[in-house]
């Protein structure tokens, strides 16, 4: 069996800057891209106001939800290169379409937020191999973990709603 390699292992080539603030790059081991800081920022500070485009009624790999049955692209197309850790460093506001720094970020970090933030159900689950001590190993969406867990995350209002729906369901 192959071993598993951490995303904090992998070797990042550079691709393209964008707004001066965010640097994409592209890993040797798996092609897999990322998007990094390339400036720092700090703790709580907003980084970037975003656009929502392309409603769609279903989730595909790189939308955002929204609501039940309202997802979107996000514009620009650069975000959609952040990848997930559950140890994010960046939460993405989807009421007030805002980029946010959770903690400080240091130019050449990885930009990264929680997927289940802001997907309930997602199109395409994943074993995750973000090394953190907090990792949940499979994401799936809200839907499939604990409150007790998410509760350490911050979430948007639609995974708070559905979380309270769950639990009057109960």
């Amino acid at each position: 069996m192959d071993q598993l390699i951490l995303a904090k292992d992998f070797h990042w080539e550079h691709i393209e800057i964008f707004e001066s603030k965010f640097e994409l790059k592209k890993a040797t081991e798996n092609n897999a891209y990322g998007l990094f800081a390339y400036i720092s920022f700090e703790q709580n500070e907003v980084m970037f106001k975003f656009n929502s485009k392309n409603f769609v009624t279903s989730p595909t790999y790189l939308t955002v939800q929204l609501d039940d049955n309202k997802h979107f692209s996000l514009d620009p197309d650069f975000l959609q290169y952040m990848n997930h850790s559950c140890d994010p460093n960046v939460f993405m506001d989807t009421q007030e379409l805002k980029l946010i720094a959770l903690k400080p970020i240091q130019k050449g970090d990885e930009l990264s937020f929680f997927y289940p933030s802001t997907e309930w159900e997602m199109d395409q689950a994943f074993i995750c191999n973000c090394g953190s001590v907090n990792c949940q190993g499979y994401i799936s969406g809200a839907n499939d973990l604990k409150s007790e867990i998410l509760s350490q995350y911050q979430l948007n209002n639609f995974i708070k709603r559905k979380m309270s729906e769950a639990d009057q369901i109960l």
